[in-house]
């Protein structure tokens, strides 16, 4: 990181001694209105994946290719960075199963990453991401699994664009609503107005959107959402 910026964030710009600074001028100071414009934007639902977890569950989240393209799009190619602080960690513990009191080994990796945009702070966050398989390949995907995740959540400080709120610990329920907005709008993608996707809805699984559990939700967004990638790879010009 570039001292001097870091100077002319924290202090005033004629360089005379340093003023403090709110916390949104730490944050936003110096970034173009039509970034911040952008920022303060509400995240495409149909950016958005979703995966089962324990309990019936469903997880939203942004992949990390979709994380780098919203950066891309919005701070621009070049107009942002970001680098590994510190190593990639192998981390080695024990689970204790509560109803049978077995104990399991696992191994994961942790990784922090620092974001830096010009005319921002620096964002820094660690993420994590355990061993599946205990392979060379299990290892190499694990560690690059791990720095992805910390990008990501470098980057979600960043608001809506970037998925900020899909974190949180929210009460199973609360998925369900996003995931009906989610399928309607993927099928707005594919043309259809919210009462024809809501007809599709009830001819596929024989009940009505806003009385399908949050299992059968996450069905359905991902045939749509493996469907529309599908539509639009075929869509594109195959190379010579």
């Amino acid at each position: 990181m570039n001292n001097g910026t870091t100077a002319t964030l924290n202090g005033s710009r004629n360089g005379s001694h340093p003023e403090p600074a709110g916390e949104i001028d730490l944050l936003w100071d110096g970034l173009p209105p039509a970034v911040t414009q952008r920022l303060g934007e509400p995240l495409d639902e149909g950016l958005v994946s979703h995966r089962k977890g324990r309990k019936g569950r469903s997880f939203a989240y942004i992949e990390g290719h979709v994380a780098i393209e919203q950066a891309n799009r919005i701070l621009g190619f070049g107009g942002w960075g970001y680098e590994l602080v510190g190593d990639v960690t192998l981390r080695e513990g024990e689970s204790v199963d509560p109803k049978t009191g077995e104990a399991k080994p696992w191994r994961a990796y942790a990784a922090t990453v620092r974001v830096t945009v010009p005319g921002s702070q620096p964002r820094t966050d660690t993420g994590f991401q355990a061993v599946a398989d205990d392979t060379a390949e299990g290892h190499e995907t694990a560690w690059k699994g791990a720095v992805t995740d910390a990008l990501k959540r470098a980057l979600r400080s960043y608001g809506e664009q970037f998925g900020n709120s899909l974190y949180g610990d929210g009460a199973p329920g609360d998925a369900a609503p996003a995931l009906r907005r989610t399928i309607v709008s993927l099928g707005r993608k594919q043309g259809f107005d919210e009462g024809q996707v809501r007809d599709a809805v009830r001819q596929r699984t024989g009940e009505d959107l806003d009385h399908l559990p949050v299992s059968g939700l996450t069905n359905l967004v991902e045939a749509m959402t493996q469907k529309l990638q599908s539509s639009k790879a075929e869509a594109e010009p195959k190379a010579a």
